[in-house]
């Protein structure tokens, strides 16, 4: 049982957590005026690699320290790795391009609709929705079209992108749930990041690589370092650390608040506005998105310390990422 410090700790984190990856969503929009989405999430997982990169270095020390050993290189951290890589690179760069017409703030929200989403598509792993993701849908789409067409019959290019890029979220979360069980987090993790990374390079021959000017750019800098370092890096770690100590049910409460701090972020840093019927479809999105973690199973949810940390005869593992 954990103690109330403990409690009060890992939900500290899991609230950092949100916090990082709420604001992130308004240095994205931020970036629009600057660097193309390719060479943007290019540049973004990159950096992102090298953070996770020390992270395992760290994480392996530790581990050898204590006399530990975790999963190695094997087939399900490879492959599910690139499989997790390449559906996280279509989304980021969906959502990306999608922000460029959108705001910050529904931008997160449309986002966190992966949670709704998730629970239909686990239909293709035989998987039936609950009772309570059934209610949700429908809210999630009531809220949805208060969000981006005011009351009104408009459907902007930024919201057909944005719900693309959270269909694929939705398949990087069931791709992780399979490939996860057999795979190390942090190595998983390495493998997801630098697929992003590496398929980036002939995507941004195409798209066009980035301008000396648009990298030299204050915002695009700033930018950078922060979905890079700061909302991968840091943030996956705080996501770790806090799960390690919080019940499933409440950490996943907890970190759908990222999409509210992502609407707080892009009124207090981008003056953005929001009507009437655009906010209560965001608050209709809000309630949709934690009846269906209430209802999600909570394999798909829950970070187990025992499988985090393994011993040299245990050959299973488990791995969850925003």
């Amino acid at each position: 049982m954990q103690s109330k410090q403990h409690t009060i700790f890992g939900n500290s984190m899991l609230l950092l957590c949100s916090l990082v990856w709420g604001l992130a969503f308004a240095f994205q929009r931020k970036a629009t005026d600057f660097i193309n989405p390719i060479a943007f999430n290019g540049l973004r997982f990159a950096l992102a690699t090298a953070v996770i990169l020390v992270f395992l270095v760290v994480y392996e020390l530790i581990n050898k320290k204590r006399g530990l050993k975790s999963i190695g290189w094997n087939k399900s951290t490879i492959f599910g790795g690139i499989c997790c890589g390449l559906a996280l690179l279509i989304a980021s760069n969906l959502q990306q391009y999608g922000i460029q017409y959108t705001t910050a703030g529904k931008a997160s929200f449309i986002t966190a609709l992966y949670i709704v989403i998730v629970p239909i598509l686990g239909l293709l792993t035989g998987k039936k929705p609950s009772l309570l993701s059934r209610f949700a849908i429908p809210i999630a789409i009531s809220g949805f079209w208060l969000m981006c067409s005011g009351g009104g019959a408009s459907f902007g290019t930024g919201d057909l992108f944005g719900l693309l890029s959270t269909g694929m979220f939705a398949m990087q979360i069931l791709f992780i749930d399979v490939f996860g069980s057999e795979s190390d987090p942090i190595k998983l993790t390495l493998v997801q990041f630098l697929t992003c990374a590496v398929v980036s390079v002939p995507c941004m021959a195409i798209a066009g690589f980035p301008t000396v000017q648009s990298l030299v750019n204050p915002d695009t800098v700033l930018s950078l370092m922060y979905v890079g370092i700061f909302s991968a890096g840091i943030g996956y770690t705080l996501q770790t650390i806090g799960q390690k100590y919080t019940e499933p049910s409440v950490a996943s409460l907890i970190m759908s608040l990222e999409s509210v701090i992502g609407m707080v972020g892009g009124v207090l840093l981008l003056n953005e506005t929001h009507s009437e019927f655009e906010m209560l479809g965001c608050v209709l999105v809000f309630v949709s998105v934690i009846l269906a973690q209430m209802a999600v199973p909570k394999k798909f949810l829950q970070f187990d310390k025992k499988r985090y940390i393994m011993s040299s005869n245990n050959k299973r593992g488990r791995y969850d990422l925003q």
